[in-house]
């Protein structure tokens, strides 16, 4: 705009360059006078028919604010500029040069964009949004201008224009001021975006409809690769973590890896952590080799990142059903350490011979019906190359006692009680084991046991399964409780954990004298 238009500060003389862009002022308003009939006072008359040239401040900057919005609107409301886009969009161009309203800036590049080039109308849309005061806009006037940008721009440069746009804060505020009464065919276009712009680079829409979002990413995806390759880092890195999110369709996120991943930077955590990522969602999928290829990328661009590995090694080793094998088989008990790959975990994995494939589904279904805190929940279960199998997690590995009590007495005792405790809660459950073989429990240090292991379960009524299982938690007792770390105790407690240890009774009585003794004797 000019700052003889804008403002009459100054010197009261115009210098020669302002001589010389007065003159161009006045060539426009002697072209347009009679369309835009300004009522002139003699001196106004002389300078607009060039009969005196402009020379005072005060006198220029007073004509040219008769040119406003007033005056301009009625004036393409006559003919020939009615009906005359191009002559429509001449004049206006010289007008914005002369008031800063907005509502004048819309309708030039609403003319615009009717008859010139999408780069011109591009190029023209930059220049006026820079002068609008979106603090001001009214949510009419907003709506108007992104039509404009609907008009003017398609696909990923919509996109960017948009994005640009929202990089200023005033303009968001106006935006979302203004939402709720946009017009469906520019809500339709520019909600999306402006869900995906509040995640990314606000840190906010987590509220946001899913649906949405998944629109404003598919939008924005639908870039060339150079466009998306091209955009910021931090830009590109929130992108691809926003596909590879569970919520988000698979295309999106089959687009969005294919596009960015190979473009973060090697250094730091970001590029692992979202090439682990893809891979997971992969793995999820069943996407077994497209996998592979970013796990191999990944290796060898970051041979340190050690998750790859035992992923890698789970992708080759032999599987029942989604359960790599990770190991030998153990020496004792049923559980075989194991990797999960749908969930990317350790798990441990217990199989049986083909005749007994509907044993072993019935006990999983029970397992997993359980739902006890010290039960080892079950990943995976079914039948593969005829082989019935189940897996479960949990930390730690099978108990493994070979005669001597590995712990000293506290520690025994605790186990020992928590042991019972699993047992009393899986017989309260209506479910009861044939045996308590410390195979069966996964132990972390220093007193964390699980049960994972259970081959052989059987509903019962809670009675008989609590009956069934009071000597068994007595027979793992003893083992896990050394009898050489009685002389800790009081002479009391030694006696009574003693008696305990020496004949079945109730699991509750059991955890207490347990408990009690654990208590007195202190653990390490």
């Amino acid at each position: 705009m000019s700052r003889l238009a804008a403002t009459a500060s100054g010197s009261e003389r115009l210098d020669a360059a302002e001589v010389a862009e007065m003159k161009e002022h006045l060539g426009f308003l002697r072209r347009y006078k009679d369309l835009l009939r300004l009522k002139l006072n003699a001196v106004e008359d002389l300078l607009v028919n060039g009969q005196r040239d402009p020379s005072e401040r005060g006198v220029c900057h007073h004509l040219l604010a008769k040119v406003d919005r007033g005056v301009i609107e009625a004036a393409v409301q006559r003919e020939p500029l009615r009906s005359d886009a191009g002559a429509r969009a001449r004049m206006l161009a010289g007008a914005i040069r002369l008031t800063a309203d907005v509502g004048v800036l819309l309708a030039y590049l609403e003319t615009l964009a009717q008859v010139r080039s999408r780069a011109e109308s591009a190029t023209a849309f930059a220049e006026v949004v820079r002068r609008i005061d979106f603090e001001s806009v009214s949510s009419t006037r907003l709506a108007r201008l992104l039509q404009v940008l609907i008009a003017t721009f398609v696909d990923h440069e919509r996109v960017q224009v948009l994005f640009s746009l929202l990089a200023t804060a005033p303009f968001r505020r106006a935006f979302d001021a203004a939402a709720a009464a946009l017009p469906p065919d520019v809500a339709d276009a520019f909600a999306p975006l402006r869900s995906v712009h509040r995640r990314l680079l606000e840190e906010l829409g987590a509220n946001d409809a899913p649906a949405l979002l998944a629109r404003g990413m598919e939008q924005i995806l639908s870039a060339p690769d150079p466009v998306l390759r091209a955009y910021p880092e931090g830009l590109r890195i929130g992108l691809l973590a926003l596909a590879l999110r569970p919520e988000t369709p698979p295309a999106l996120a089959d687009r969005a890896a294919g596009a960015l991943l190979a473009t973060l930077p090697r250094e730091g955590h970001t590029y692992p952590r979202l090439a682990l990522r893809r891979a997971a969602q992969l793995l999820e999928r069943h996407a077994d080799d497209r996998a592979r290829v970013v796990l191999d990328d990944l290796h060898r661009a970051r041979p340190d990142v050690r998750a790859v590995a035992p992923w890698r090694a789970a992708l080759d080793a032999r599987r029942l059903g989604r359960v790599a094998l990770a190991g030998e088989l153990p020496a004792r008990g049923r559980l075989a350490p194991a990797f999960w790959l749908d969930g990317q975990r350790p798990v441990w994995l217990r199989s049986a011979a083909a005749p007994e494939t509907e044993r072993l589904a019935a006990e999983a279904r029970l397992q997993a019906a359980l739902a006890l805190p010290a039960v080892a929940p079950v990943v995976e279960h079914g039948v593969a190359s005829a082989i019935p199998y189940v897996a479960v997690s949990g930390s730690g590995r099978p108990l493994v006692l070979d005669g001597t009590p590995p712990f000293e007495i506290g520690r025994g005792l605790l186990l020992a009680a928590a042991a019972a405790r699993i047992l009393r809660a899986l017989a309260l459950a209506g479910a009861a084991l044939p045996d308590a073989a410390a195979e069966r429990l996964l132990f972390a240090s220093p007193l964390t046991l699980v049960l994972a292991d259970l081959d052989g379960v059987e509903q019962r009524e809670p009675a008989a399964a609590a009956a069934l299982h009071a000597p068994l938690a007595v027979a793992l007792a003893r083992a896990l409780v050394p009898s050489a770390g009685a002389g800790a105790l009081a002479p009391e407690m030694a006696a009574s954990l003693a008696r305990a240890l020496a004949e079945p009774r109730e699991l509750g009585d059991l955890i207490s004298v347990l408990d009690r003794a654990a208590l007195r004797a202190g653990h390490g």
